[in-house]
């Protein structure tokens, strides 16, 4: 279990009963919402894994990146827009630029990979099964070894910044949920 996790699981927990979160889970996702989803978390994975690049973070851990995955599934379900970016969205991307700035706090682009990575790696195998198209941001070629060498990076000096990351996402959730309805 990820040193993050005690500290951040009431936020998770938090985070994964949220109705777009339960509607993602749930099996009966259309296309349509799942292709909107895909595109926001095109945005946050493409600039996340950029930034922590950047920062030397992420160097030794190259099946984590999911960026390239996700531009393929929404190629799959022909649902590619990267214009469309949620003001939820761009402010997690936001996050990501002035933790870059600020070389000192450039480690805490950990918390988000913990938080947007980790998630993936332990319930991409339930997402993939219940969404549209071959999720392909969900497989990994070695899972546990991926979890155990990104667990070794955490540490909980991250605590606040990862349950930020639960709150980024919760917003772009949020935003989802609301363009659903």
């Amino acid at each position: 279990m990820s040193i993050l996790r005690e500290y951040t699981n009431a936020k998770h927990r938090e985070v994964e009963a949220h109705p777009f979160v339960q509607y993602l889970l749930g099996g009966t996702i259309t296309k349509e919402h799942y292709g909107m989803y895909l595109q926001q978390m095109y945005i946050v994975y493409s600039n996340l894994e950029y930034y922590a690049s950047i920062a030397g973070l992420t160097w030794d851990l190259p099946d984590l990146r999911r960026a390239h995955f996700i531009e393929q599934d929404l190629g799959e379900l022909y649902m590619w827009n990267p214009t469309t970016r949620y003001k939820s969205t761009e402010k997690y991307r936001e996050r990501f630029v002035e933790l870059n700035y600020d070389i000192k706090n450039r480690p805490k682009l950990l918390a988000h990979v913990y938080v947007r990575h980790m998630g993936d790696l332990y319930g991409g195998k339930i997402i993939a099964k219940r969404v549209p198209g071959s999720g392909l941001a969900y497989q990994f070629q070695d899972r546990p070894a991926l979890i155990k060498a990104l667990d070794a990076k955490l540490s909980t000096d991250l605590v606040d910044e990862a349950l930020l990351g639960f709150d980024l996402s919760a917003g772009i959730f949020d935003e989802l949920w609301e363009n659903m309805k």
